[in-house]
């Protein structure tokens, strides 16, 4: 054999039990990572159960949330209709406020023209007492003069028919035939 042929023998002799080592380092090692292969395939699929069932939760978690925002589109919408009718209720308020101060405005109005018309006929009332009472007195003092009057007419009337007698009388006396007596001259003095 040749010196090359020993050389490599005796390297080949000093390298097979490193081979051997580093054979079962790699078998140990082998072995190792396909238990830490093997746990990580557990893992993955423990995890890959995991993942379904977070994902199984997470869709039931998004169907809750899609329910708590439906429920809280509903509970806004709700909210917003009872804003609405607080609002519409609060502007009929306001509107009924308005109408009764406009009407208390116009009582008031109302009540001061009432106060001024009862002054208006209060006085009017108190004018009207005193034209009665100078109606009454100038009625009295027509009264008083028309007795008055009366009694000048009745005077009259009176003298009227004496007269009046005294000129039939006479008319007769004139009308019958005149015997002539001796007139005497009438004097003007009385």
């Amino acid at each position: 054999m040749s010196t090359a042929g020993k050389v490599l023998i005796g390297l080949v002799l000093l390298m097979v039990p490193v081979w051997i080592v580093m054979v079962s380092a790699v078998t140990q090692l082998n072995a190792s990572w396909r238990q830490v292969l093997h746990d990580q395939e557990t893992k993955v699929g423990e995890l890959e159960q995991a993942i379904l069932k977070n994902q199984k939760e997470i869709t039931g978690l998004k169907d809750k949330i899609v329910l708590v925002q439906v429920s809280g589109d509903e509970h806004a919408t709700v909210l917003r209709e009872r804003l609405a009718d607080v609002e519409r209720i609060k502007a009929e308020a306001i509107n009924i406020q308005t109408a009764v101060k406009i009407q208390l405005d116009s009582l008031k109005v109302a009540g001061t023209n009432a106060e001024n018309a009862r002054d208006r006929r209060k006085e009017e009332k108190e004018q009207e007492i005193q034209s009665k009472a100078m109606a009454e007195k100038a009625v009295n003092d027509l009264k008083a003069e028309n007795t008055e009057l009366m009694t000048q007419l009745s005077q009259l009337r009176n003298e009227f028919k004496s007269l009046l007698e005294s000129n039939k009388a006479l008319v007769e006396r004139m009308a019958k035939p005149r015997v002539q007596r001796a007139v005497r001259p009438a004097s003007l003095a009385r």
